[in-house]
């Protein structure tokens, strides 16, 4: 491949949790949904504690450069132990780190994900450190045809992502945006940005939270979710629905992709491992559409069959293989 990535966001060092002593109850009147919950005042044992990388700009690199898409990242790190190691994994995979910014003042983000005893239902619970003051730069090189744009939380967010894809969209380079918690909430912001972007990518409780966000009637129809958020600026519409599947929407047709049979361990970092399976098989295939999807459902199904948001990243090598296993067709 010869269209070269840039992937912008966070990278975390992760401890993963997992314990049987939690349970999943429906709190009626206060919450739409579910809680994972623990008893008051008790101590709570692990079945397993496992320390490893994620956060959203991260697991995408990774994934992208597993894939065999030359990719650079721009994250923010402490200097400190955790963030020389999250340095280490990623030069480890073929990730370039020379754009990887250090803060002199805050540590490397951290998160600490409590998995129930079902392997799958999780809740993570974030130190977001240096990531709070990522610089975006105003510009970037031509040498890049792509930028991913992953979850963003500082506070100027909107400020730095208006004038980069304003000169990205003069320059005719292609935006990936899988936006976070704190640009969905911002419905006047986001709109102003959707014009710019190549592929939008969220989740369909994302898309809920967009919709209302602009005073829209929640919809739980994705083929209307997808008309309704193209709407807005986007050139491809992607909403992933967990064992609904994933949805594609270009304007004139939209493209199912269905799960495959496969009963997850953990589904930490499962929509990075599309989003970056999506646009590695676009980008291998020509811009092929229908081998995006399947490249995306392909590379998050085969994470989930691991802990982690990095150890079950698909491969060149080991796509084919998995694919053998799960879609024979």
């Amino acid at each position: 491949m010869e269209q070269k990535v840039c992937v912008i966001g966070g990278a975390t060092w992760d401890v993963l949790f997992t314990t049987s002593q939690a349970d999943i109850i429906n709190v009626h009147g206060r919450r739409t949904e579910p809680v994972l919950a623990f008893p008051y005042g008790g101590k709570v044992d692990a079945l397993e504690v496992i320390y490893g990388f994620g956060g959203g700009a991260a697991n995408v690199a990774v994934g992208l450069s597993y894939l065999g898409v030359e990719v650079d990242i721009i994250t923010r790190l402490g200097r400190d132990w955790r963030g020389n190691e999250v340095i280490k994994n990623l030069r480890k995979f073929g990730v370039n780190v020379k754009n990887v910014q250090k803060d002199n003042h805050l540590k490397t983000a951290l998160a600490f994900i409590v998995t129930a005893g079902q392997g799958h239902d999780h809740v993570a619970f974030v130190a977001r450190g240096a990531s709070v003051n990522l610089t975006i730069p105003s510009k970037l090189s031509e040498k890049y045809r792509w930028i991913y744009v992953t979850a963003l939380i500082m506070p100027d967010w909107h400020k730095k992502l208006i004038r980069l894809f304003s000169y990205l969209n003069s320059r005719g380079i292609n935006i990936f945006w899988n936006p976070g918690s704190a640009q969905l909430t911002e419905p006047t912001k986001i709109i102003s940005l959707l014009k710019y972007v190549t592929v939008l990518d969220l989740n369909n409780d994302e898309a809920n939270i967009l919709l209302k966000a602009m005073k829209q009637k929640a919809e739980h129809k994705i083929p209307i979710q997808l008309k309704k958020i193209r709407s807005l600026g986007p050139e491809l519409v992607l909403i992933t629905a967990g064992r609904g599947g994933a949805y594609l929407y270009d304007g004139n047709k939209i493209i199912y992709q269905p799960i495959y049979g496969i009963k997850p361990v953990n589904t930490t970092g499962a929509g990075d491992a599309f989003g970056s399976g999506w646009l590695a098989g676009y980008l291998a295939s020509g811009h092929n559409l229908k081998v995006a999807m399947q490249w995306g459902m392909l590379n998050s199904n085969s994470v989930i069959l691991h802990p982690g948001a990095q150890k079950g990243l698909l491969s060149l090598s080991t796509l084919p293989k998995f694919r053998a296993i799960y879609d024979p067709q």
